[in-house]
């Protein structure tokens, strides 16, 4: 992976359990880290689900090798989300490859 292909602020998030003024459970998400990142789509669909027109977009954001980085967190860049579906991590190599799922 060329450094000079990484050229998106991606926003890794992991969720928190927080609680408002009057008590209540709140499902949030907190920052982790701001890092550089290439982010290339492989391939889409669309679908009907519940009587729905539905698409969904697969990609993979290669970003330099970060311990603890798991599926259940979230990248985010420019307002658009990205769930992580799987993390393959090549600490040898020194990058991480975070296989995502597009949110609408």
């Amino acid at each position: 992976m060329k450094i000079g292909k990484m050229r998106y602020r991606v926003i890794i998030q992991y969720p928190s359990d927080t609680v408002d003024d009057y008590g209540n459970a709140c499902d949030g998400w907190e920052n982790l880290c701001t890092v550089w990142a290439d982010i290339t789509p492989l391939n889409g669909r669309e679908y009907f689900q519940a009587m729905q027109a539905t698409s969904e977009t697969t990609y993979k954001i290669y970003i330099r090798y970060i311990d603890g980085i798991s599926p259940k967190m979230r990248a985010v860049h420019n307002n658009q989300v990205y769930e992580i579906q799987a993390v393959l991590a090549d600490q040898r190599k020194g990058y991480t490859t975070l296989m995502c799922k597009g949110v609408e």
